[in-house]
């Protein structure tokens, strides 16, 4: 099962680290973790950290901690020499660019971090509730063997939280609009292409899941079937610095800005 014994929330005071804090803490409880908050900054400011995060998170292990430094180096070195499990941070989406612009802190932890991200929905219009039900997970995935973890990944998370998984792969050459003869028997191949690659592929490592394949861009696929399935969360693959980015990968951020909730980065 997924073991997460340490979850670092990065705190800068903002309402929307608030909303971290308690979502982390939330998580904290699920998966029976401590909750490290971690402020960058002025060392005088511990206080205040104490402070701020004491009332959202009650009832949970916790350490607050000050550093001085660059933000995303800071958080990123803390969560290796910690050995952090998980980082809970919004994505800090604010004015008129807020849907394709992350902060520059959240994207360049997304980027260097070893471990699991979980970040919070994009758009600054959109309400971050307090609860964290996870009824409703969908994982979307690639069609080869980057899927597998991936997908053992979001199952024993839906297990531990007693929720529902739905796993989606996006064939953007499949055009689902259209009528035309050819464009129905090439979509027809391609999907039938994926479904035996994924029936070969998991059925190899002994899983047994349904995967939806659907045509379109990955991040209105994706965020379709998220809308669908009244999704409480999206799981994704990442990839790091110097791995092979396959497609899911470098939609990472795009998926992360229009997911209408939040998106744990693996």
């Amino acid at each position: 099962m997924i073991s997460i014994a340490k979850i670092l929330v990065p705190i800068d005071f903002s309402p929307r680290c608030a909303w971290a804090a308690r979502y982390g803490s939330k998580l904290a409880h699920l998966f029976r973790a401590e909750l490290l908050c971690l402020h960058v900054g002025d060392p005088s400011q511990l206080a205040r950290l104490k402070a701020f995060v004491g009332p959202e998170v009650p009832g949970v292990r916790r350490a607050s901690v000050v550093l001085e430094g660059d933000p995303a180096e800071k958080i990123v070195d803390f969560s290796k020499v910690n050995a952090v499990d998980m980082i809970v941070m919004p994505t800090h989406a604010h004015g008129r660019f807020r849907r394709f612009l992350l902060g520059s802190v959240t994207a360049k932890v997304l980027h260097d971090s070893a471990c699991p991200v979980w970040t919070g929905v994009h758009h600054a219009d959109t309400p971050l509730s307090i609860k964290m039900d996870l009824n409703n997970i969908v994982c979307a995935v690639e069609c080869d063997a980057t899927c597998v973890p991936l997908i053992q990944w979001a199952s024993e998370l839906c297990e531990l939280a007693g929720a529902k998984l739905y796993v989606v792969h996006a064939v953007p050459a499949a055009d689902e609009t259209s009528d035309n003869r050819g464009e129905i028997e090439l979509r027809r191949f391609l999907f039938e292409r994926a479904e035996s690659e994924f029936v070969r592929i998991l059925a190899a490592v002994g899983i047994a899941i349904d995967v939806t394949v659907a045509g379109g861009p990955i991040v209105r696929v994706v965020r379709d079937v998220a809308l669908r399935h009244h999704a409480d969360a999206v799981v994704i693959g990442r990839g790091h610095t110097l791995a092979g980015l396959g497609r899911l990968r470098t939609h990472a951020y795009a998926l992360i800005r229009e997911s209408p909730c939040p998106v744990v980065s693996i």
